[in-house]
């Protein structure tokens, strides 16, 4: 018995891993142009601006692969833009830098840096997919709009104290104390609390921060005489974005239909492992 529940547990974790994976796709390929235009400098045009085309392209290629639809692409071109905004504002703050020459900058930050934002908007849109997620216990709109208004509008004030921050996180997850995420794995219909989801995206991108300063995508003051760890701290910040991006997406998705699960019988209702 315990070696057929094990076995289930591989299968399902694979199967979750490989959606996951294949939900990565547009920062997976962003990591990629990275790696690529820092090992293989271009001399044609400057590195953030071949970034931009580089990002340009990925876009296009997952709509025409069926990957992504125009109406996914077109509320993830709303994450560049809103990105795009606190970018300008943090580079101005001093918060971060962008050394190397760019034509194409706005405010000190390079076009391409919005796009950073949209490779989350493109995961949870394909993550949606690929999962069937729906939700129990999701928010009123009354309630997550202003939430995510309020998480948004905090990283533009001088609001940057840890305690601010962490008293957000506290709120953000006790609105959301109730609600569950559920998804498909293995033929199985699974759940996670959504504070839990929100943590766990939270530290991938941080992890994907971490990869993406060490390859030079920007820099923070302490990174400037070498590469040095992202502070742990950032997760808290990347938590609170990640829950800004996900009402975001949800609120589509309520639009469409696709947010609201009916309740689960108990028999069906599996934590995931």
């Amino acid at each position: 018995m315990l070696k057929l529940a094990m076995r289930r547990w591989v299968e399902i974790s694979t199967d979750f891993c490989w959606r996951q994976i294949r939900s990565c796709a547009f920062g997976f390929l962003l990591i990629g142009l990275l790696a690529l235009t820092k090992w293989l400098p271009t001399t044609i045009i400057p590195r953030y601006d071949a970034l931009l085309i580089g990002c340009i392209v990925i876009q296009i290629l997952l709509v025409r692969l069926g990957y992504e639809t125009w109406k996914d692409a077109a509320v993830i071109a709303v994450f560049h833009l809103l990105g795009l905004w606190l970018e300008v504002t943090k580079v101005a703050a001093g918060s971060w830098s962008y050394p190397e020459f760019s034509y194409l900058k706005v405010g000190g930050a390079p076009l391409y840096s919005g796009f950073m934002y949209s490779a989350v908007g493109s995961y949870m849109c394909l993550a949606w997919k690929r999962f069937d997620l729906r939700s129990t216990g999701w928010p009123s709109g009354w309630t997550t709009i202003p939430l995510a208004a309020l998480l948004y509008l905090q990283f533009f004030g001088p609001f940057g104290l840890l305690w601010v921050r962490f008293a957000m996180l506290c709120l953000t997850f006790w609105l959301f104390r109730s609600c569950r995420v559920w998804f498909d794995s293995a033929r199985e219909r699974l759940w996670l609390p959504m504070p839990l989801a929100f943590a766990l995206i939270g530290l991938a991108i941080w992890t994907a921060e971490n990869i993406a300063t060490a390859l030079g995508a920007w820099q923070y003051p302490y990174q400037q005489n070498g590469w040095a760890m992202v502070h742990p701290t950032k997760i808290i910040s990347w938590t609170l974005l990640t829950t800004v991006s996900l009402i975001l997406v949800a609120e589509y998705k309520r639009h469409l239909g696709r947010l609201i699960a009916p309740e689960m019988p108990l028999e069906r209702a599996h934590a995931s492992p």
